[in-house]
Parts: structure tokens; C-alpha cells; sequence
């Protein structure tokens, strides 16, 4: 018989923008202190955990393997296994539905997952380099650019995200105005979580080293911007000519990690935790769609892990769900009959960011806080993906 599983505690650095803050530092070196800080506030001991599951996309070799990268130096023992998943926007969110598996079957008491990303510090490589280009020239490579590709290219069908955003525009029959519109909410949610300390208890400042050999302390999300509104968005030229998606209405590229601790009722007891919220099991999907209609696949992953708990979408108090574009939300607010009164009700990424292996956990965090602040029982959290991915939890608090 599968065992309950909970979301037993959690932390989220800030998130930085493309080149701030958390520029100076590595994924897993900000991961590592997101994880150090949660080992102090739980109380719980690197030896206590018996897996260690990470998400993120922008990886490179001298990052080889983060989530064992970062097990290591929180001081978790050798003998614990590690290991990393890229499934896109959806790695975090996967790392966490895999905690919950173990946990659920009876593998583990207590398993880590976290998301990281340093899309500030994506390499650059040259293809060919290792075998000499002779008389030829070598093509410099952007990682962070060929990421929005999804990998798209190599089944003969390269489209940026930015060709599926716009895709979506057209035959969603979304306008420029209603994203433009949407993005303002969000931008003016995001703050106003801020300002009124809905945050706090998920974010921990990071330590960032400065060239002088001191430290500054990052504490604030630096995406949300508080001089947002409809005139100025109105005035950004579309990213594409022709096209209605702009620097606005879509979500930044960011850098930022999350960490969580995912346990069953002997593991809780065992460390003494009372936990955010219970994962409902089942009530997870992981989920693929048409790479064309990429947006779509969160509504696909929240139906699925629905039917799985059998329930419907109108017994959600909260839904949050990870805008990549506005356009993307627009729509998929519409095809899912989701209500905008519960609906990312503390803004979304594109207020806040996207740092694409953080997002799914960051967004599950933030779920169960908001349950718990506002008094309520039963949220969903889903994430779109690249590719036509899409990944969902169910969450309830008891």
C-alpha cells in the first residue's frame, strides 16, 4: 500500500535578473546555500536525507550531475544517491514528483529535491573544436539561445519559443492588449506578495561575493517593477517584427534555485517536522502534447492529475500555474476554466522570472504557502514545457 507523502519544508533563493544579482555565482554554489539554510531552519541533518533529486536544464560538464554537486557539499553522505533531470521548464516539478514516488513506495523517508538554474552563467561552446577546424571556420554556439529551441532543431522543425508564443497569439486569438493587460496583474500581484511579506517565509537571502572580496546580501526578487503599466507596455516593440510578444509580456530570463525536503508520516515524525502541505498521491501527471501548442500542456498535466485524485478543477482553491508568456496564460486561462480570483494570486514569472529549472518547485512552494496564509485546503500547480511538455501536483493542507 502506498504511503502519504508530504512537502515537509522548503526554501527559494530571490530570483536575479539576466546578469544581476546571482550573476557572481554558480547554480549549485547558491543552490548549496539555499540547502544549508534549510538544513538550519528544519532542524533536519545532512545525514537524515536518503535521496537527493535535482532539475535543471542549462547544464554544462564542470556542473556535471548538480544535485550530487550540491549533496556533497551540504555535507550528505557519499553512500546517498544523486541525481539531475532536464525535462525542460518541468525539471523541478519532475524532481519533486520523483521524490514523492519514492517516498510513496516505501524507498525513503526523506528525500531532497531542488531546482537550479544560472541562465546568467549558460556556456557557450564550439562545435567540431576537439577535432580542429583545419581550413573551415568554427561556429560559437549560445546554449541559453539554442535552450529556447527545445531541441526542436534536431527533429527538423526549429522553432523558438518566441514562434510558439506567437503561434499561440494567432490561433488562440489572444491580442497584444489582453496580454499586455495580464502582465500588468501580474507585475502588480508579484509586488504587492512583496511588499505585504507573503514571500518571507519561502525566500532566504544569498551571500554574493564582490570583486572587492566582500560579500553583498541579495534578498528581493529583482524582476517585478512597480513603473508597469498598460502605456508602457504599449510602447515596446514586438520581439519579432509584425509579431505582439514583447520584452513585457513575456517572462525574463533569470537565475535562481529551490530546495525542498519530501517525506512520509515516519520520516516526519522522525525529524520532528509539521509539514507545508500533503502531496497527493495520486494526483501527479507529467504529460506531452503538440511542441506547436506548447502552452496547452499545463492545462493537459492539471486535468490529468484531477482525473488521477478524481476531482474537478472547481475544487481548487488555488491554482498556480507557470507563465512562460502571457499569451500562453491568457489561453490556457481560458481553456481550462480556471478563475482568475485563484489563479497565480501573488503574480507569476512574468513578474518574477523564469529561471527554467527552478520554476516548477519555486511554483509548488509558493502554492502551499499561499494555502496556509490565506486559510485554504486544496491547490494545483502545473508547468508548461518546451518541446509540448507539461508536468502537475496536487496539493492538499490538512
Amino acid at each position: 500500500m502506498a504511503q502519504n507523502v508530504y512537502l515537509a519544508a522548503g526554501l527559494r533563493s530571490p530570483i536575479g535578473t539576466f546578469g544581476g544579482s546571482l550573476k557572481p555565482l554558480r547554480a549549485t554554489e547558491f543552490g548549496t546555500a539555499v540547502g544549508a539554510a534549510l538544513f538550519e531552519q528544519t532542524g533536519v541533518r545532512p545525514a537524515d536525507v536518503e535521496r537527493v533529486i535535482g532539475g535543471m536544464v542549462l547544464q554544462d560538464m564542470t556542473e556535471s550531475n548538480p544535485a550530487r554537486i550540491v549533496a556533497l557539499r551540504l555535507g550528505i553522505p557519499d553512500k546517498v544517491p544523486a541525481f539531475t533531470i532536464n525535462m525542460q521548464c518541468c525539471s523541478s516539478m519532475v524532481a519533486l514528483i520523483q521524490a514523492a514516488q519514492m517516498v510513496a513506495l516505501g524507498e525513503a523517508d526523506c528525500v531532497m529535491a531542488m531546482g537550479l538554474e544560472s541562465m546568467s552563467n549558460a556556456p557557450h561552446m564550439v562545435p567540431g573544436s576537439r577535432w580542429g577546424h583545419r581550413l573551415g571556420h568554427g561556429e560559437f554556439i549560445d546554449t541559453l539561445r539554442e535552450c529556447t529551441l527545445a531541441g526542436s532543431r534536431m527533429w527538423d522543425d526549429p522553432w523558438y519559443m518566441i514562434d510558439v508564443a506567437e503561434h499561440h497569439a494567432t490561433a488562440d486569438g489572444v491580442s497584444r492588449e489582453e496580454m499586455d493587460e495580464y502582465a500588468v496583474v501580474s507585475h502588480k500581484r508579484a509586488l504587492a506578495a512583496m511588499d505585504a511579506g507573503r514571500l518571507d517565509d519561502e525566500i532566504v537571502p544569498i551571500d554574493v561575493p564582490t570583486r572587492r572580496g566582500g560579500t553583498v546580501r541579495f534578498e528581493r526578487d529583482e524582476t517585478p517593477r512597480s513603473d508597469i503599466n498598460i502605456e508602457t507596455l504599449g510602447a515596446l516593440p514586438p520581439v519579432k517584427e509584425g509579431g505582439v510578444i514583447t520584452a513585457g509580456n513575456a517572462a525574463s530570463i533569470n537565475d535562481g534555485a529551490a530546495v525542498a525536503l519530501v517525506c512520509s508520516e515516519q520520516g516526519l515524525a522522525k525529524l520532528g517536522l509539521d509539514p507545508l502541505a500533503r502531496i497527493m498521491m495520486p494526483g501527479t501527471a507529467m504529460v506531452g502534447c503538440d511542441p506547436h501548442f506548447m502552452g496547452y500542456s499545463c492545462v493537459d498535466a492539471l486535468n490529468a492529475s484531477l482525473d488521477a485524485a478524481e476531482l474537478s478543477v472547481d475544487d481548487l482553491d488555488l491554482i498556480e500555474c507557470n507563465e512562460g508568456f502571457a499569451v500562453q496564460l491568457v489561453a490556457c486561462q481560458s481553456m481550462g476554466g480556471w478563475s482568475s480570483e485563484r489563479l497565480n494570486v501573488d503574480g507569476g514569472a512574468v513578474a518574477t522570472g523564469h529561471p527554467v529549472g527552478m520554476s516548477g518547485l519555486r511554483i509548488t512552494l509558493h502554492l502551499a504557502h499561499a494555502l496556509r496564509q490565506r486559510d485554504l485546503k486544496l491547490g494545483g500547480a502545473t508547468v508548461p514545457a518546451g518541446s509540448g511538455l507539461g508536468a502537475a501536483v496536487l496539493l492538499e493542507r490538512g
